[in-house]
């Protein structure tokens, strides 16, 4: 259970309520980015340190933050944000959703993942933020890497949307 000091529920402070929130019925919203450059989709290895899936291979992502009231186009700009967090690189603004799914994480967080095909605009991949190394691969190089669960998919979508 979440503890929280003040509820409202339809404008009023409700008592009742107070420490009644279950993290588990929530979900995390999350956009990935399958990032596509001449053909070659952009990878990334975890870092051995990060608590979901250390050392495996993913695509750029994370959650979609919480925002302060409306925003628009939120999954374009986290997909922009995140990517370019994570490897240096800005993609397109031309972001198109491909696929969607759900996931329990190991420590059990409920997660819905939004998986988008970008494409490269500018930059040198390198690894950053929470990873440890990055590549180019092609789509026939896909099976030679330990990926963290679904994103051998994700990037399978992708390829097929190009």
């Amino acid at each position: 259970m979440l503890e929280l000091d003040n509820i409202v529920v339809k404008g009023e402070y409700n008592r009742s309520m107070k420490n009644q929130i279950d993290v588990s019925k929530l979900h995390s919203v999350i956009v990935n980015a399958v990032v596509e450059k001449d053909g070659k989709i952009l990878v990334s290895q975890r870092s051995f340190e990060e608590g979901h899936e250390g050392g495996k291979w993913t695509i750029p992502g994370g959650k979609i933050d919480k925002t302060e009231g409306n925003v628009f186009n939120i999954v374009e700009k986290t997909c922009a944000r995140e990517v370019m967090e994570e490897t240096g690189i800005k993609i397109k603004d031309n972001i198109q959703l491909i696929t969607n799914n759900t996931f329990i994480r190991s420590n059990g967080q409920h997660v819905i993942a939004l998986i988008c095909l970008c494409h490269w605009e500018l930059g040198e991949a390198k690894a950053l933020e929470d990873t440890i190394g990055v590549k180019w691969i092609s789509q026939d190089e896909i099976d030679n890497f330990d990926f963290a669960p679904n994103v051998k998919g994700y990037i399978e979508e992708g390829v097929k949307n190009l």
